[in-house]
């Protein structure tokens, strides 16, 4: 124990004065403390991703988007021009009784017209969405680049079925004529 007036280290517990000043030593036994320690959980940390924002811009069509919607309108066009020449060939071809179809026929020439112009309608159809995507690239977000863009992919299907009709097809008629070459000769 240390007197608190001199600094003096006591020689015993009992000892009630200092020996170097005589001032009254109190004891007050030191008990240990225990150190609170709380034990620290660190709370979850959620990370959340910040994403740049992507910049909007304003104005009317474009040039990218006004051909976006033009060749998508050609190519539902060609795709209906296709329908009117080759529905009659083909539905003589899957009907068994072609009378019962009444139409006017164009004929093989009807069927070579309506491939043409469906292929052509396909490619317009791709051209259009290759614009739409440089009108989403580079002009500003409109409706007629989204309207042609839809318009795009409905020609390209509309466009692509009578074309794998037609190939499937001539690759049924080519097939039978290879089987059963006395039928057609």
């Amino acid at each position: 124990m240390f007197c608190k007036n001199c600094g003096e280290k006591s020689e015993s517990k009992n000892q009630k004065f200092c020996a170097n000043c005589g001032s009254e030593l109190s004891y007050t036994p030191v008990s240990p403390q225990l150190r609170a320690e709380e034990n620290q959980v660190s709370s979850p940390v959620k990370s959340v991703p910040v994403y740049e924002s992507k910049t909007i811009k304003l104005g009317g069509p474009r040039p990218h988007s006004k051909k976006c919607f033009a060749f998508a309108i050609v190519s539902l066009a060609l795709a209906g021009v296709g329908f009117v020449f080759g529905r009659t060939i083909i539905m003589r071809m899957l009907n068994p009784y072609p009378y019962y179809y009444p139409y006017y026929s164009f004929g093989a020439l009807g069927l070579i017209i309506a491939v043409i112009l469906n292929i052509t309608g396909l490619i317009f159809g791709i051209l259009s969405r290759t614009n739409c995507s440089k009108a989403r690239k580079f002009e500003p977000v409109n409706t007629l680049e989204k309207v042609g863009s839809v318009f795009a992919v409905f020609g390209i299907v509309i466009n692509s079925i009578p074309v794998v009709v037609v190939l499937v097809m001539l690759l049924i008629s080519l097939i039978s004529i290879m089987l059963f070459p006395i039928i057609y000769f």
